[in-house]
């Protein structure tokens, strides 16, 4: 029977000896140790050979699917990235050799696909914005979900975004680590339910879908940036272009009426200028959450913060345009009706007891105005809004008022009826202040030549009249 050499047992040759207790001399325990030496260098060769071949295999199937690796879904790359880490430090911690060929390969996937996810992101949201309304999007429970993982993430690590990345898991996650279902999702607000709302800061906000769009894709490159920590600066280069766009575009949508033909928007009213603000003040207010959320996973951080800083004031100087925006508007439509309102003629006969046409277009003008903005944005830019638009209305409607002639009685209550249907439904505004008593305090200053005696009873029946206008105007 013959006997497997151990490599700590003595030499074949020297068994005898060994078991005769022969002493071992010098040159045997000198054999003994150079053979031991020997084999465990061929150990740690073919050990490392073996790793270089697999290493090698693995590599080769990898470069054949550069292509589709770098267009797997969020979490499916992450698992993959994360598989060939652990592999790579295992071959390491068996060899010694730290296998370079296929960190590089692995590293060229992850540069690739983090610029191909950019450009979709960005691509997605463009499509998105081009397509939208600008009407109120229902604020779903998934979204409040994803707007929560954002949040909490700038102090601490989001359990389901890692679940979403380890190799051995069987459940399906789909993107920022919500479970994939097969249910449809659905775009707007059913029937007429009164769409939901989102909530930042204790700040409510009346989002568009543009808006909601956006927040996913910042969802997707903070759950990237969680995947693979070492590309941070790359992927928030990519999140930092992909918030400027979002910029950009709302801008050239409304401001620049780009919408009209994007979406086949008639015009852009008050509502689409309230909701673009609204979206705006949303991303304003998130962009703190995810400032740190970058500086948690970015060593010497220090310039992509004030590439932050730079993006808020971008957005922060859009809005302002937008309220400048609002004002003017106001403002033309009030020197449109004061053109009006400077061609009437007041001491013409008139069987009307009613306010002038201009005035009820600009009444309901403004109240709608007001009524839109106090519906979608805070008190403080409502009223940031309307100071300006009443300070205007009351120089120009104050000189229109001062500069026309009124030479009868008639034409007097005439103007009158005007300013006080201008007082009545304006003065309970924000921002209207005085405006309606200085308004009427000009026309009822006005000289004009005494009435006659057939025209003495003519006050009590207008001012019985007076009531009408007022009431048509809260209808409409």
């Amino acid at each position: 029977m013959k006997i497997a050499k151990s490599p700590l047992s003595p030499p074949a040759a020297n068994m005898d000896s060994y078991m005769n207790g022969a002493p071992i001399t010098p040159k045997s325990r000198g054999t003994v140790q150079q053979e031991d030496i020997q084999q465990t260098l061929d150990m740690s060769n073919l050990l490392g050979q073996a790793v270089d071949i697999a290493q090698a295999q693995i590599t080769k199937i990898l470069k054949v699917r550069s292509e589709q690796n770098t267009r797997l879904p969020l979490p499916r790359f992450l698992r993959y990235f994360n598989l060939n880490r652990l592999f790579a430090d295992e071959c390491e911690a068996v060899s010694g050799r730290g296998g370079m060929t296929l960190k590089t390969v692995v590293h060229t996937h992850i540069k690739d696909f983090v610029h191909l996810a950019g450009d979709m992101e960005r691509q997605t949201l463009v499509q998105a914005m081009d397509a939208d309304h600008w009407d109120a999007k229902d604020f779903s429970e998934e979204d409040d979900q994803l707007l929560s993982y954002i949040i909490d993430a700038s102090t601490k690590d989001i359990e389901a975004w890692t679940r979403a990345s380890i190799v051995w898991s069987d459940e399906a996650i789909g993107v920022n680590g919500d479970p994939q279902t097969n249910g449809s999702a659905t775009n707007g607000i059913a029937g007429k339910d009164k769409a939901r709302i989102a909530t930042l800061d204790e700040q409510k906000f009346i989002l568009p879908e543009s808006a909601v769009t956006a927040l996913n894709g910042i969802g997707y490159f903070e759950q990237l940036i969680s995947g693979i920590p070492s590309m941070t600066q790359e992927i928030t280069s990519s999140l930092l272009e992909y918030l400027k766009l979002f910029n950009s575009r709302s801008s050239q949508l409304i401001l620049g009426a780009g919408a009209t033909r994007s979406a086949g928007l008639k015009n852009i009213t008050t509502k689409h200028l309230a909701l673009a603000s609204q979206a705006l003040s949303f991303v304003i207010a998130l962009t703190p959450y995810v400032r740190e959320f970058v500086r948690r996973h970015s060593t010497g951080a220090g310039s992509l913060m004030i590439e932050f800083d730079k993006v808020k004031r971008l957005y922060q100087e859009h809005q302002a345009g937008i309220n400048d925006k609002l004002i003017d508007i106001m403002g033309g439509r009030a020197t449109t009706h004061v053109n009006v309102m400077k061609k009437v003629d007041w001491d013409a006969p008139s069987a009307s007891q009613a306010a002038s046409p201009y005035m009820e277009t600009l009444v309901k003008e403004t109240t709608t105005l007001h009524k839109v903005l106090s519906k979608h944005l805070p008190d403080m830019t409502v009223q940031m809004i309307m100071d300006p638009v009443f300070s205007s209305y009351r120089e120009q409607w104050g000189k229109a008022f001062q500069d026309v002639d009124v030479k009868t009685v008639a034409g007097k209550e005439r103007m009158l009826r005007d300013a006080e249907l201008f007082k009545s439904r304006l003065s309970k505004l924000d921002g209207a202040a005085d405006i309606g008593d200085h308004i009427l305090n000009i026309v009822k200053n006005k000289t004009v030549a005494e009435p006659t005696a057939s025209a003495e009873t003519k006050p009590a029946t207008t001012n019985t009249s007076l009531q009408e206008p007022q009431q048509n105007g809260d209808s409409a």
